[in-house]
């Protein structure tokens, strides 16, 4: 008989994360330390096309006549690419260990074609509203936290019911989860900047999880 954790039942141990999901974090543990002992020119190359940069997102949007400006596939390189730049080691193990942890219970229930597509697309939805909300001027956004609260999303989805379906998103259980989530988010907006440093990118953490929610749901009718 298989117990819990090889079937992804309800009481399987969240830290015994799939392959794929320790394959994929150590992946981007990698792409870290590749950049921190990378020549300065390089450096700076990688976060010019893969930091999501406001500047030219807004010129993309005016239409594009700036040699700076993004075009649809370099768009598409940050919105995707950036979570693959952190800023220093804390950083890229914050991320990289919270979506082992988060990761697990959704990687058990969908194959790594699918956790790859929440995750990714989650990414791509937290650049979005990270742009929206910012404008020309802003610093750029590095990192995979916009993915990982996409799992996040997905996650807590899972917890408010087995099925983690269309039901379970309006349900009271997710509904004060995320109530929860997007008040913390709120907190690091203010307190960001004194607690790390820097400030946080929570445009992205909340663009994200709904992302991530949403395609957990959307997931559940299709299997």
């Amino acid at each position: 008989m298989q117990s819990d954790a090889a079937r992804g039942g309800p009481n399987a141990p969240f830290f015994t994360a799939p392959g794929h999901v320790v394959w994929f974090s150590a992946i981007i543990i990698v792409a870290h330390g590749l950049r921190v002992f990378a020549p300065v020119r390089l450096d700076n190359l990688t976060l010019y096309w893969l930091g999501l940069w406001p500047d030219r997102f807004h010129l993309m949007l005016a239409g594009g006549g700036d040699p700076v400006a993004y075009t649809p596939l370099t768009f598409l390189v940050s919105a995707f690419g950036h979570v693959f730049v952190h800023g220093d080691w804390m950083h890229v193990l914050l991320n990289t260990g919270m979506l082992l942890a988060l990761g697990a219970p959704v990687a058990r229930r969908h194959s790594a074609l699918k956790f790859l597509g929440i995750f990714f697309l989650s990414a791509l939805g937290g650049a979005i509203v990270f742009f929206l909300m910012h404008g020309p001027g802003d610093p750029p956004a590095i990192g995979a936290s916009g993915g990982v609260c996409g799992i996040l999303g997905a996650a807590f989805l899972l917890m408010a019911g087995p099925r983690a379906g269309w039901p379970e998103l309006m349900s009271g259980t997710f509904l004060r989860t995320s109530a929860a989530f997007l008040l913390i988010n709120m907190l690091l907006a203010f307190a960001g900047p004194s607690l790390f440093g820097a400030g946080i990118a929570w445009e992205a953490h909340i663009g994200g999880y709904i992302v991530g929610a949403v395609m957990m749901a959307a997931l559940a009718h299709t299997r």
